[in-house]
């Protein structure tokens, strides 16, 4: 029978290719979920109440729905209605658009945090809405914006493990083929969390200087 070290270093490599792939599906995820939360964001603080409104249902609908409900949907739903997404296509929009959910929030939360006599002064001095939300506001906003987004990052990172269930071929992917092939479950899904928990950690430390360093040049 194998020892748990002779175990965990046979399957090594075979996890970390999928540790490669929740790296890209963490960073993809990451793209869209930032970029489309700002839209959510700027869409609910919009003065067109159509915009408004639109951005809020989908806020208020995709929070509600578990994430391994949205991904599936996405790769089977959209299936079923002619629109045939790769796995890691499906698994990007997925986890992209649940957690754009969750930036727009924090993005929305921190614009409303600056005081309106600054915005009121920007347009006074002559700057259009988008110069103030660029110049202005979002400068500002961002040292709010920061550590909720990063503690978000770590719950995407998590959640990247849900795409197995659509064959992506990412970590859990990995330890699942490895476990059905040694019958070895608890050594494998060990050795992921493990893995799970350095990559977690690099990510924390990288992060946490970095907003270290930001707060010391806004000092």
């Amino acid at each position: 029978m194998q020892t748990l070290w002779s175990a965990w270093m046979q399957y090594l490599p075979l996890l970390l290719r999928g540790t490669a792939m929740t790296v890209e599906l963490t960073a993809a995820a990451l793209v869209v979920g930032v970029l489309f939360g700002f839209l959510l964001a700027l869409g609910r603080l919009s003065r067109v109440p159509a915009l408004d409104t639109l951005a809020t249902g989908y806020v208020e609908v995709v929070r509600a729905i578990p994430v391994l409900i949205i991904l599936f949907i996405t790769y089977y739903g959209f299936a079923e209605l002619g629109l045939v997404l790769s796995g890691i296509t499906a698994a990007v929009v997925s986890l992209g658009g649940f957690y754009a959910t969750q930036y727009g929030e924090i993005f929305r939360g921190a614009i409303l945090g600056i005081d309106r006599g600054q915005t009121e002064a920007a347009t006074a001095l002559g700057l259009t809405s988008a110069q103030t939300m660029r110049r202005v506001v979002l400068p500002q906003a961002f040292f709010t914006i920061l550590p909720p987004a990063t503690n978000q990052l770590s719950n995407l990172i998590k959640d990247t493990s849900l795409v197995f269930t659509i064959s992506v071929a990412d970590l859990m992917y990995q330890a699942n083929s490895a476990l059905s092939v040694n019958f070895l479950p608890m050594d494998m899904l060990l050795e992921a969390g493990v893995i799970y928990f350095i990559f977690y950690l690099i990510i924390a430390k990288v992060l946490g200087r970095w907003e270290v360093s930001v707060q010391r040049r806004r000092n």
